[in-house]
């Protein structure tokens, strides 16, 4: 079993927890699905890591990976003791992941780094 942890931005704002909320406080079936297919995927990183392989995630570059519930990606990065950290959240509408998209991971695992955030 690996933990799993939501980055924390300086703000305190949670990324990936509060788009998670947001869903479960809707009512609608579309955001059922979303929330239960999200859920999943984040069991099954917990349960095999980045063993998991495609269709439940993808390596992206350098230490950023994605899950690929539906049309989300969530962006994590393997962090200490075999644990990761879910960055942010995206809906994807091209075939590739945008490059801002990549870089925005980049900043936010520097600010973890600097930060020297613990999750231990």
């Amino acid at each position: 079993m690996y933990n799993i942890y939501f980055y924390k931005d300086k703000d305190g704002k949670e990324p990936v927890a509060e788009y998670i909320i947001g869903l479960s406080d809707k009512k609608d079936k579309d955001s059922r699905i979303k929330l239960n297919k999200i859920r999943d995927y984040i069991k099954v990183l917990s349960e095999y890591g980045t063993k998991a392989g495609e269709p439940y995630l993808k390596h992206l570059d350098g230490d950023i990976w994605e899950l690929r519930p539906l049309r989300d990606r969530i962006l994590f990065v393997g962090w200490k003791n075999g644990s990761f950290v879910l960055l942010h959240q995206f809906m994807k509408k091209t075939q590739k992941t945008p490059k801002r998209e990549i870089e925005k991971a980049k900043r936010e695992l520097s600010d973890l780094i600097e930060r020297g955030m613990n999750y231990e």
